[in-house]
């Protein structure tokens, strides 16, 4: 497991993504669209799932409470799942189990689901995240604005967070119609109650940019690469990432 950070606008360390590698034997370490695929084939994908849960509940469960010298009350640990969905029937006892097994509290939980496998949820799905969310757990709309779901769907899910795609991010500083979708993004989930976040930032002027249209958080190379468990420790413990000044 990798962990990159989610950091809020001052830099203060929110939450992180876990992150899966391989470390195949004679290819080094694979990204996961190098093996994804394979686990899809062979229908492995929600057994996956099911160990990124345990391996980076139970990791999160360790890291320090304090960041930087101030307490923190724990940084929240974000999985995105494919292979795992609402619509399972099991579902939302494997979260369960993986939450009672790990010792980590329910409010340091947020699960990530592409915005294209929320068309359509059926109401028990939609039911299975409502009683998660009533435990303290978070969703997440991933790459959101790249999807076909229709704003009313949205609307009607119980997703707290809305992750604007790096594809709008990239450009945001140079090109007025991705500024102009960011913007539109962030009005919008502030007008449903969501919060925001803006993945992919890459550099500073990207960053004032976005934290001039008030996106929440911000994920991205600019604040750290995904790295391994042990790294991700010692950056907590430095306290907030820095923010390098607008361009």
């Amino acid at each position: 497991m990798h962990y990159q950070p989610v950091v809020g606008p001052d830099g203060t360390v929110l939450s992180a993504e876990a992150l899966v590698r391989w470390p195949h034997p004679e290819r080094g370490l694979l990204m996961p669209g190098e093996f994804l695929p394979v686990a899809e084939q062979g229908d492995l994908q929600g057994e996956l799932d099911r160990w990124v849960l345990r391996t980076a509940f139970t990791e999160a469960a360790e890291w320090p409470q304090l960041c930087g010298g101030v307490l923190t009350g724990g940084v929240a640990i974000a999985v995105n799942l494919a292979g795992l969905v609402p619509g399972d029937p099991d579902f939302v006892d494997i979260v369960t189990s993986c939450v009672a097994a790990t010792g980590i509290s329910w409010d340091r939980v947020i699960l990530e689901l592409v915005e294209t496998s929320l068309i359509d949820l059926p109401s028990r799905s939609r039911e299975a995240m409502a009683e998660l969310v009533e435990r303290g757990v978070r969703f997440a709309v991933d790459d959101f604005g790249t999807g076909y779901s229709s704003l009313a769907r949205l609307k009607e899910l119980p997703a707290q967070i809305i992750k604007i795609d790096r594809r709008f991010v990239s450009g945001v500083a140079t090109d007025a119609s991705d500024f102009a979708v960011a913007r539109a993004l962030v009005d919008m989930a502030r007008a449903m109650g969501r919060s925001c976040v803006a993945e992919g930032v890459e550099n500073a002027t990207q960053f004032h940019v976005l934290r001039g249209v008030g996106v929440d958080a911000y994920q991205g190379w600019l604040m750290s690469r995904p790295i391994p468990a042990r790294e991700f420790r010692e950056l907590l413990k430095l306290g907030p990432v820095h923010i390098p000044s607008g361009a």
